[in-house]
């Protein structure tokens, strides 16, 4: 019996090894050129921003700061995709700016999904969602008393009224 047990073990710990592998090598390495390699690029940068929202902070933090760039390289440069960065949105991000970079990830893969949508509340909600996710993880992030308001306002399910009354101040 317990060696059973041992051999689940080792293989349950094979197959997470293998995933882990396979979800990296998805990832975006080069940036695109053409219009048609950004759209061809889109499942991996999809593949990037899922890595970034999964593999906690502390870890790997070399390949954090490469995707980050790619991602941000990515946006900047993206033909198919645009976001709009409001600063009543991101007062969030003043203790952690990592949270900007999880923002625009949000906010991109939600443009990516839904076949490249202009929404700005949707994509604003998206961006905060995905920067609320990483926050409640806390790991390498300050407590900060605004991320804690978002998460009080998202678990009431007020946040798009949150960001439409953000967005609509001037």
């Amino acid at each position: 019996m317990h060696t059973v047990k041992k051999m689940i073990a080792f293989v349950v710990s094979v197959i997470i090894y293998s995933c882990s592998f396979a979800q990296e090598g998805n990832l975006l390495e080069t940036l695109p050129v053409t219009k048609q390699e950004f759209i061809d690029s889109e499942k991996k940068l999809l593949a990037t921003i899922d890595w970034l929202e999964n593999t906690p902070l502390d870890q790997d933090e070399s390949k954090h700061k490469s995707q980050y760039a790619i991602l941000i390289a990515w946006l900047t440069n993206s033909p198919t995709v645009t976001i709009a960065v409001n600063s009543n949105i991101l007062t969030f991000t003043k203790k952690n700016s990592e949270l900007l970079i999880f923002f625009m990830a949000g906010w991109t893969k939600y443009c990516l999904e839904n076949n490249y949508s202009t929404d700005t509340v949707k994509g604003n909600l998206a961006g905060v969602q995905t920067a609320i996710k990483i926050y409640k993880k806390a790991v390498g992030l300050k407590k900060d008393k605004e991320m804690q308001r978002l998460v009080e306002i998202e678990d009431k399910g007020e946040l798009e009224q949150w960001v439409k009354d953000r967005l609509s101040k001037k």
